[in-house]
């Protein structure tokens, strides 16, 4: 991050702390001020010269000098930019301050109130130049910085593609045209390395795909991808989302054969008794199918859950 830092004569002694306090932080900085040798520029050239060094601007002032011609200067190069100009008062010219400057971030205090402001803005500048740096990989490998390049990302297994999209500021939860999720996508197409980053990112763990009407879970639970199976369950997934058919994951697993995911989710809590569309349920399914496995691990589980009691009247 590029500082500049111009100051006004009154405030000349305060320069060497907050060079200490910059010294801090991952802060480049030019300072300026108006008693300064400028060699052979002019005052107004050589902080011209510093202001387009910057990306950001504090301006030292005193009440009483605010309105010189070097700081209405600063504000022209500006351009009145709120969020890339900050004052910095002592706190003896509080009461003093010109109403004008309300629309600027205004700091009364000391060298430490201005390491705490300027910490925080170094965390966003480094957070958007991780994401410049990342937008110029996705461009230097002839791909669009788009939601489809995204997706499509995904949907091919490319970890670290996907990892500069995500770098660059993409949703974790980004949908297609088609309201399906990212994390859906992973699932679906068995990329289970996919999962974690895109869950520590952000991803909704429980966002319903419009085509089908399934959660995350549900997809990996009907697609038998038992370890995304145990990985939802164990960051805390829905287990009773139905679909649009009336379907829950356990529903789906054992509709679809994938034994051990069924298992997990019986050992999980998951209804066996939420029926579908058609009248059918976790249970009757593993039943007509003459499952022997999952019919044991649902008595098994019964037979561990202790009964609710009724308060007597």
């Amino acid at each position: 991050m590029k500082l500049a830092v111009v100051c006004s004569s009154s405030r000349l002694e305060q320069l060497p702390g907050l060079r200490d306090v910059l010294d801090g932080l991952y802060v480049e900085y030019l300072a300026w001020h108006p008693d300064a040798d400028h060699g052979s520029d002019a005052p107004l050239d050589s902080l011209e010269r510093c202001l387009d060094f910057s990306s950001y601007v504090l301006c030292l002032s005193t009440a009483t000098d605010v309105d010189e011609t070097w700081v209405h200067y600063v504000l022209g190069h500006q351009r009145g930019r709120t969020d890339r100009l900050t004052f910095w008062f002592r706190p003896e010219d509080a009461a003093a301050i010109p109403r004008w400057l309300d629309r600027f971030v205004v700091i009364v205090g000391d060298e430490g109130d201005v390491y705490d402001y300027y910490a925080e803005v170094e965390q966003t500048w480094s957070e958007e130049a991780r994401a410049h740096i990342a937008r110029k990989a996705i461009t230097e490998l002839n791909l669009e910085v788009s939601a489809r390049s995204f997706i499509e990302s995904v949907r091919s297994g490319d970890r670290f593609l996907m990892g500069l999209f995500l770098e660059s500021g993409f949703s974790p939860s980004l949908r297609d045209a088609s309201g399906v999720p990212v994390l859906s996508h992973a699932v679906r197409e068995g990329h289970d390395e996919l999962v974690p980053p895109l869950l520590d990112a952000g991803a909704d763990i429980n966002g319903v795909a419009a085509d089908r009407g399934t959660t995350p879970l549900m997809d990996a639970a009907s697609g038998g991808h038992d370890a995304l199976t145990r990985l939802f369950l164990d960051r805390g997934a829905d287990l009773e989302h139905a679909s649009r058919d009336g379907q829950t994951a356990v529903t789906l697993a054992v509709g679809n054969g994938r034994d051990l995911s069924a298992e997990a989710l019986i050992r999980a809590g998951a209804n066996v008794d939420t029926t579908d569309m058609l009248g059918m349920s976790a249970r009757k399914y593993a039943t007509l199918y003459k499952q022997k496995e999952i019919l044991e691990s649902i008595e098994a589980v019964e037979r561990t859950t202790p009964l609710s009691v009724s308060d007597p009247d």
